[in-house]
């Protein structure tokens, strides 16, 4: 069993895979393995090259310069979704693929910082001498940057890393889920951090088959942070985020599968209220709140996109989907105070040219 699982997924197309695997492969520790889960992606890189061959390269490769710099080898292993499924169900796989005593997680746009495996697992206080399920604290969570890469490659951190809350230290018990849901000291990304796998197990049990491609961390998270006993943030740099590479709220969404990503948020707080609903008492009525008010904010992040970034033509069918997942009510209710903030901002708004203005 190796110490770590380094788990990747994999979606529609793939420009960023290989330096994200060349930084995986590249890492200065030895026994850990590489699980990539493909979720029945076409897609190929700039020369034409698919997920599965770019990683049988990266392997060939890496594993060619781990043996000149004194390292072990590390195997790739590939499994390809015969249908979408979503980042839930993607995650799901990448765990039960794992063998790894930890997991973390690479999305395959983003990179692991030069000697993040070391810095975390060297702050995780497992023995190697007496590793056992109970050695080690169950979250190690590593420093990220967020930024951007120009054409050469070469990465330019941004002023402002909101994808990166950390907390510096150790927590422990209830503190953990407290520091991220009521104070949002901890972000709920599944990169950049460490964590048991046997507490990854332990927060798929309570979630069922879930399509999901948005909020997916928010439920991991919801989960993850009841199950772990321990935390630890470290100041070690360990993670490259890529910023707007993905699904933004700015994008014209020109197409009902591009929305149904969106929609799918939905999902997610279905699963949270159900749970809720089923272990009254375990949360307390101002994390419960805060959760209600987490689920109005999704929405009326929906509804915004909605009125700002479905183009005109998809509009109704967009809405019946979105109350279709949220319920109508639901999405009439907060449609309203949407359609508010809408006006509001319009009225703020000054005209290019006053005088084309006409005056009634």
């Amino acid at each position: 069993m190796p110490l770590i699982s380094v788990c990747i997924p994999v979606f529609a197309t793939e420009p960023f895979l290989k330096r994200c695997l060349e930084s995986v492969m590249h890492q200065d520790f030895d026994d850990f393995e590489i699980i990539i889960v493909s979720d029945a992606s076409t897609g190929k890189d700039e020369k034409g090259r698919s997920a599965k061959k770019i990683a049988r390269i990266c392997q060939k490769e890496g594993n060619r310069w781990r043996k000149e710099h004194g390292f072990q080898n590390v195997k790739i292993n590939f499994i390809t979704h015969k249908e979408n499924r979503g980042l839930i169900e993607v995650r799901r796989t990448l765990m039960y693929e794992s063998s790894g005593f930890y997991m973390t997680q690479v999305d395959s746009d983003d990179e692991m910082a030069e000697g993040a495996l070391k810095a975390l697992f060297d702050s995780s206080g497992y023995d190697l001498h007496t590793g056992g399920s109970n050695e080690g604290l169950d979250i190690i969570h590593g420093t990220s940057t967020a930024g951007v890469f120009d054409e050469q490659g070469n990465f330019t951190p941004a002023q402002l890393n909101r994808y990166g809350r950390i907390y510096y230290g150790k927590l422990e018990g209830h503190d953990i889920f407290r520091k991220w849901i009521m104070e949002s000291k901890i972000t709920a990304n599944t990169w950049g951090k460490l964590i048991k796998r046997e507490h990854w197990q332990s927060a798929y049990e309570k979630i069922p088959y879930t399509e999901c491609n948005m909020a997916d961390d928010f439920l991991l998270f919801f989960f993850l942070a009841q199950e772990v006993k321990t935390y630890l943030g470290i100041e070690a740099k360990v993670y490259r985020y890529r910023v707007s590479s993905g699904m933004t709220s700015t994008r014209k969404i020109d197409t009902l599968h591009k929305w149904k990503m969106i929609c799918s948020t939905a999902s997610v707080f279905s699963v949270i209220s159900t749970w809720i609903s089923e272990n009254e008492g375990v949360l307390s009525e101002d994390e419960v709140d805060n959760i209600r008010g987490r689920t109005t904010f999704y929405l009326g992040n929906n509804l915004m996109q909605m009125h700002n970034t479905v183009v005109p033509e998809l509009k109704d069918a967009a809405r019946k989907m979105l109350c279709e997942y949220w319920g109508e009510s639901f999405v009439e209710k907060i449609e309203q105070a949407v359609l508010k903030e809408l006006a509001e901002k319009e009225k703020t708004v000054p005209s290019a040219n006053p005088q084309d203005s006409t005056v009634v």
